[in-house]
Order: structure tokens, then C-alpha cells, then sequence
């Protein structure tokens, strides 16, 4: 088995066709089918289902070109681990992000990386650990940084707690229920629902269960940060999310807390990498500004 052959499977998945994949790579098209032909001899199965309009995966090969990615995104790891290892500065670092953590620490994180290594082709992609998991597995992400996975974790991680967090009820700043002090007093108001497990009531609905209060009616369900964001500030809405919102600069001048005294929990916000392989220098360089950004001001309260 050979990169190659690893390589233009990739690219057959990618193109949907050989000729298109051959084209991609600048290869010849008999020199693509003759190195998947002898892959499929080595595996014992066919990878490809030949047709009129092109080529599409097996599903033998929707199971292989994962792996074939993952091998491929690797090796181009360690190459530029390598590189790194001589003194360059220049490479890729991949991370997933939530956004509480985006709100947090990049602020801090960025500059710090930035200054270090100018270089450096950095990507930086939001979302929670079920969205980001299929990329951190196959090796598109380096690390994730965000709130705790919900159930066990499988083994093919490592997970680092950064620090405990809390929720708050957010709101537009003036809100008329702004003077409001528990949770009782909110349950007639518009509220947007978010939340990490699936479906989304069951979470939303617990906040006021476990304080033997019954949920709202009118509520809107999102999972995206900008939905959240435009509804919030343009209407009466209120929303359970991350203490980070209401305490970073960028929305303190159109958002606030309304205080319950009511306890909100929050998920843990942790840092989760692949436990059999060793992150770049660039990668932990990375991943160590963010576990020196988590030290202050977020420490459990």
C-alpha cells in the first residue's frame, strides 16, 4: 500500500470521478485506475462503483477513505513537525472552538500565538465536540477546546479540564424584566433555546425542572452563535448561555445579566486532543497558551 494510492482514493472520493481526480492532481488518468485497481487487489474488495457519470465510493471504500484521510493528514503532520523541530515557524495549526471559548480566551490566546509565530497558517473553527469530532478524529483538527462531551468519551482522546463554568440569563441591555431576580418571574418572557445535548427541550426544560418551576412556552430554537446574537439584541428575548457572553468587552454595551439567585450550572470547558499521537510544536504551543489563558479569570466560582 502506497501514499499514492492513498492519495488519488481521495481524490476519486473528493471528484466523484477518476477523470476529474486525474485532472485535479495533474495525472494521467490510466496511472489513477492502475493505482486503485492494485489497492483494491491488496484490500480484496472494490473501493470504486464504476458508472456512466463517473465514479462514487463503495461502501467499502466510505469506511477506507476515512482512514486513507486520516493517514494522509498525518503524514502531512509529521512533515511539518519535522520542519518545525529545525526551527521553522511556518506550518498549520487546526482548533475547534465553542463559542464561550472564542469570547473567552482567543483574545488572549491569538495575539500571544500571532507574535510568536507571524507565520504560521492558523485555523480556528467554531462549534461543539459532536460537530468537531468527525475532524479531530481524522486528524483535520488538531485540538478542541470547548465545552465537556456529553456520555464517556472514547478512549482515542485525552481531555484536560481548563476550568468550571457557570450559565447566566442573558438579555438585551434596558430589557424591561432586566430588575427581575429569579427564574419564576421569567417564565411568561420570549425565550431563545440552545443548548448541548439532543433534543435541545430536554436540556432548556431541566433549568427550571430542577427548581420546580415549569418551562416557557414561547420559546425559539437555535444552535448557531449569530441567530442568538440578532435575537437578543433586537427583541425581548432571553437566553441561557455562557458566563463569557455577558462578561466580554465585545457585547457588554448591548447585553447584561439578569442576576437570578437561582445556581446555573455550566458545562465544563475542557481541552480534548488524540491520545495516541503528539500534537506539532506549533499545535502545543497552541494548546498551551489556551491552559495558561484558562488560569484567571474563569477559575470555578
Amino acid at each position: 500500500m502506497k501514499l499514492h494510492q492513498l492519495r488519488n482514493l481521495v481524490a476519486v472520493a473528493d471528484a466523484s470521478s477518476i477523470r476529474a481526480a486525474a485532472r485535479a492532481q495533474g495525472l494521467a488518468q490510466p496511472a489513477i485506475t492502475r493505482g486503485l485497481r492494485d489497492l483494491e487487489k491488496e484490500l480484496g474488495v472494490p473501493l470504486l462503483e464504476r458508472h456512466g457519470k463517473g465514479a462514487s465510493l463503495s461502501v467499502y471504500g466510505q469506511a477506507f477513505v476515512v482512514r486513507a484521510r486520516s493517514i494522509l493528514l498525518d503524514v502531512e503532520r509529521g512533515r511539518q513537525e519535522i520542519e518545525q523541530l529545525k526551527g521553522g515557524s511556518a506550518g498549520k495549526v487546526s482548533a475547534g472552538l465553542s463559542s464561550a471559548v472564542f469570547l473567552s480566551l482567543v483574545p488572549q490566546v491569538y495575539p500571544a500565538f500571532r507574535k510568536s509565530f507571524p507565520d504560521a497558517h492558523l485555523t480556528l473553527t467554531e462549534g461543539l465536540f459532536p460537530a468537531l469530532e468527525p475532524q479531530l478524529r481524522n486528524g483535520s483538527l488538531d485540538f478542541y477546546v470547548g465545552p465537556r462531551p456529553l456520555g464517556e468519551l472514547d478512549k482515542a482522546y485525552d481531555l484536560q479540564l481548563l476550568f468550571r463554568n457557570r450559565r447566566a440569563v442573558v438579555c438585551r441591555r434596558g430589557h424591561p424584566l432586566a430588575q427581575v431576580r429569579s427564574l419564576r418571574g421569567l417564565i411568561d418572557a420570549e425565550w431563545i433555546m440552545t443548548g448541548l445535548r439532543q433534543p435541545v427541550e430536554v436540556e432548556f426544560e431541566e433549568q427550571f425542572a430542577v427548581h420546580g418551576l415549569p418551562a416557557p412556552k414561547s420559546v425559539t430554537q437555535t444552535l448557531t452563535t449569530l441567530p442568538v446574537i440578532a435575537l437578543l439584541t433586537s427583541t425581548d428575548a432571553l437566553a441561557f448561555l455562557p458566563q463569557q457572553w455577558i462578561s466580554t468587552t465585545l457585547f457588554k454595551g448591548c447585553l447584561q445579566e439578569i442576576p437570578v439567585t437561582e445556581a446555573l450550572d455550566g458545562p465544563d470547558i475542557v481541552l480534548v486532543r488524540r491520545d495516541a499521537l503528539p500534537l506539532t510544536p506549533l499545535a502545543e504551543k497552541l494548546a498551551t497558551l489556551f491552559e495558561r489563558a484558562a488560569g484567571t479569570p474563569y477559575e470555578s466560582r
